[in-house]
């Protein structure tokens, strides 16, 4: 009978590895830590060794040294969107280049459930910090609130207003509102109707009102960002017989959704309508035709998020921070067009 011995893949012990190096375990310490100057050659040796044989420092005995565990928390709305899984790519890279770790967990819109589960993460100190993105309509914000009175937590994407005291990132929703509505007015349209997000979002208000600048009468209805909404919108507009000549999507997703209803409908885009999005997701440069939007950089919110987050945690505050905001650009594709004549308007 024949026993196989299985190669011992545990990862070493920091004791081990100062073992190893013929060093003590401080000298390692102050290696990794590069708290304190450790010869060059010597920490050469130290790094293979770790390398070699895979030394993990041990997060339980740090967080008990330090009070820290160096980790810190995303909660997005639902982590297998395109646009949410930007922002959780710019927060990750932002953490490791600072020496942090990143937990994203999906909180299916903001399902109260869940996100009470994730604040109390923050709470028992099982992370140091929560990046927040809001997916719905912000009603009932009281555990947020709670948690960030003792916590700290930044927002992603979406503002909130009566949680002022706590930073935010975003991008100028307003402007680029402005921009979509100033576009579509100079190629001649004048009956607009605005397929938002949800209503009681920062972003669908601030988006609407730029866009109103240019069409102060545009009809606003409201869906929840998916492509459906957008399909399902549009078509209560065509089953009721509301004119109109140009579609704002409050994202790309809800304008390609619009897009689909109107061709159903025997209207060309955008011939007969003009279809404009917001976000500039993957898709919306090759979809036939393809979608004029607002572009927003959404890594760089999850990176800015994650910073301002950290920088806090190092700096044990908020106070002086600011929040930022981020520019946007109108990319203008095939979906927008000249208003074309037509007698039955």
């Amino acid at each position: 009978m024949f026993f196989v011995t299985e190669p011992n893949t545990k990862p070493w012990t920091m004791q081990q590895i100062a073992d190893a190096a013929g060093v003590s375990v401080t000298t390692v310490s102050h290696t990794m830590s590069g708290k304190r100057p450790v010869n060059p050659q010597t920490a050469l040796r130290i790094k293979r060794l770790i390398d070699e044989f895979g030394y993990v420092p041990d997060a339980g005995a740090r967080r008990l040294q330090s009070g820290r565990s160096r980790m810190i928390g995303l909660a997005v709305p639902d982590i297998s969107n395109w646009y949410f899984g930007r922002i959780a790519r710019g927060a990750e890279e932002m953490a490791d280049e600072l020496d942090y770790g990143l937990i994203v967990c999906s909180t299916f819109n903001s399902d109260p459930r869940r996100e009470k589960r994730y604040f109390n993460m923050v709470r028992t100190r099982m992370i140091d910090g929560l990046v927040y993105t809001a997916g719905r309509e912000m009603n009932e914000m009281n555990e947020l609130e709670k948690v960030a009175l003792s916590s700290p937590v930044v927002l992603a994407d979406e503002g909130i207003n009566r949680l002022s005291s706590i930073p935010w990132v975003t991008s100028e929703n307003f402007e680029g509102g402005r921009l979509a509505g100033a576009h579509v007015r100079e190629l001649g349209h004048t009956k607009a109707v605005i397929i938002g997000g949800f209503a009681g979002l920062n972003s669908t208000v601030e988006r609407v009102a730029g866009i109103r600048e240019f069409f102060p009468n545009a009809l606003v209805l409201n869906g929840d960002f998916e492509m459906q909404s957008g399909y399902d919108l549009v078509g209560d507009l065509l089953a009721n017989d509301v004119r109109f000549t140009a579609v704002f999507g409050g994202n790309d997703l809800m304008a390609i959704g619009a897009i689909k209803r109107l061709r159903e409908a025997g209207l060309r885009v955008p011939e007969d309508v003009t279809v404009v999005g917001f976000d500039d997701v993957e898709i919306a440069s090759v979809i036939t035709p393809a979608l004029t939007t607002v572009r927003q950089d959404v890594v760089s919110i999850g990176r800015n998020s994650a910073r301002l987050l950290i920088e806090g945690l190092e700096a044990g505050t908020f106070e002086g921070t600011s929040s930022v905001i981020l520019p946007v650009q109108l990319v203008v594709r095939a979906t927008s067009g000249p208003l074309a004549p037509d007698p039955r308007r």
